[in-house]
């Protein structure tokens, strides 16, 4: 199965309430660019046109990137969880993917939309010899994922314009 890694696109700058921090022009033509790029290797890895399950942070900005994405790429079950926040813990959000993935053998693809540290601290834990790459925004973190082992491989790296 696959799995896509994403952050969200460029956000207007840090407020006080940071949540509800709305994305940029930019940060929009980059979702849609990164959209185009999963789309192809959706098609090209799976032959699939959409996503089986997407876990989104509830923040506006990565809700805001994944609408932005829906022109290109379809989602069929989205799920806005807090544990993909900035704070979320990546061995914790593991866990929830291979919990998903072991009971639901059906899902062939997963988008998580979600934030720095945590896509890169995640990315680690899911992907061997990933290396802590800081994400920009819109960058997505292409991996064949086994939950059995939980261990994935990198098959791609999207990166986004800047």
């Amino acid at each position: 199965m696959i799995i896509f890694v994403m952050r969200h696109g460029e956000a207007e700058p840090y407020k006080q309430d940071d949540k509800s921090r709305h994305l940029t022009r930019f940060g929009i033509a980059q979702s849609e660019h990164a959209a185009k790029w999963i789309a192809s290797q959706l098609k090209q890895h799976l032959s699939a046109s959409s996503i089986d399950l997407t876990y989104v942070s509830p923040y506006v900005r990565t809700i805001e990137t994944l609408e932005s994405m829906e022109r290109f790429v379809a989602f069929d079950k989205m799920v806005s969880s807090s544990m993909v926040t900035p704070e979320g813990r990546p061995n914790e959000v593991q866990d929830l993917i291979d919990g998903e993935l072991l009971t639901n053998d059906k899902i062939q693809s997963l988008l998580i939309v979600t934030h720095m540290p945590l896509v890169s601290l995640l990315s680690d834990v899911l992907c061997v010899g990933f290396n802590g790459r800081i994400f920009d925004t819109a960058e997505v973190l292409l991996l064949d994922y086994n939950a059995e082992t939980s261990q994935g491989n990198q098959l791609g790296f999207y990166q986004s314009l800047t």
